[in-house]
């Protein structure tokens, strides 16, 4: 009967997200629009954060409980299935053109991100110390690089601003906000169901920490990306597409690790070389493909979803070993 029942919160968890990406997408950019805002810089902040908040969730309350293979590893693999499954699916209902500005600053910026991460948190690896430790100085490095980030945006949308046509929107601004707030309420709401099910799935099984943190919740907190990511491109919005899953990835690092270290340090050991190869190697491979073509085609977004299926069975069968 347990089970049965987490079947059903799966199930329930994937209609809420589904639901409230389609309503994000459409109130996000009703707003884009009526300010005359970029949907790229609306995809890099306000889709981001509300679809990283489930990722937030999972991290903070992780941290709560001393569990940082939990809390680092769920960032860990929503950005490796952000960068490869996401848009890799997304480049397979519609082809990605990817933009000069994703191209020279988004998306290298995505691999930064995951480049710090790896700096500070896995001493071992990097600087041959006995343990991997997330510090609360480690936590504000990251919280500044937010902020610069943000800075960074609100750059971007004074600039674009200047050379946007103010766009009828039939919308009140009321409604737009009233259909963001929703929408995100309801990808928190399933991404939180989808958890606990998932979650309680694999413990079943005996799984380690980490790879549930790799695996089964980086699945399942980065099924709000997946699901707007996917809504955007079918409606011809590539720019929100690819902000969102980069937006994502930086707000994952730098936002939620940053305000998870803060709460409290955390120590990491279960996450493994594979793992940290496919963290920097997920953002590499969508900028190789950007820019020998300039854009992301249904035969890219093929590898990109078979290299994500390659590494998830060495996982499991680390993790079944």
């Amino acid at each position: 009967m347990e089970m049965f029942l987490d079947i059903l919160g799966v199930v329930i968890g994937l209609v809420l997200i589904i639901k409230g990406a389609d309503t994000m997408v459409e109130g996000s950019s009703g707003l884009a629009r009526k300010f005359r805002i970029s949907e790229a810089v609306i995809g890099l902040t306000v889709v981001a954060f509300g679809t990283s908040l489930p990722e937030f969730v999972v991290s903070f309350f992780s941290a709560l409980k001393g569990s940082g293979d939990m809390s680092v590893g769920n960032i860990m693999g929503s950005n490796i299935f952000n960068s490869l499954v996401i848009l890799g699916a997304s480049a397979f209902v519609s082809t990605i053109p990817v933009r000069r500005r994703a191209l020279k600053i988004d998306i290298p910026l995505s691999f930064v991100a995951a480049a710090i991460c790896c700096l500070l948190c896995f001493d071992t690896y990097i600087w041959h110390k006995s343990e991997n430790m997330l510090t609360r100085y480690d936590a504000l490095i990251f919280c500044a690089c937010f902020a610069l980030f943000m800075y960074y945006n609100y750059r971007l949308a004074m600039r674009d601003k200047e050379g946007m046509r103010v766009e009828e929107v039939k919308d009140s601004t009321w409604l737009i906000l009233f259909k963001i707030v929703s929408g995100i309420g309801l990808l928190v709401v399933g991404g939180r169901v989808l958890i606990n099910s998932a979650s309680d799935i694999a413990v079943e099984f005996g799984i380690s920490e980490a790879v549930i943190g790799l695996t089964i919740l980086a699945g399942g907190t980065s099924a709000p990306e997946l699901a707007t990511s996917v809504v955007a491109a079918l409606k011809g919005r590539h720019d929100m597409a690819v902000g969102n899953v980069v937006g994502s990835n930086v707000f994952n690092v730098f936002f939620v690790l940053g305000t998870a270290g803060l709460i409290r340090p955390m120590q990491v050991d279960g996450i493994m070389p594979l793992d940290i190869a496919m963290f920097l190697g997920g953002p590499l491979l969508l900028f190789a493909f950007a820019l020998a073509f300039r854009r992301i085609s249904r035969w890219m977004g093929v590898i990109m979803v078979l290299a994500y299926l390659a590494y998830l069975t060495c996982l499991i069968r680390m993790a079944t070993a």
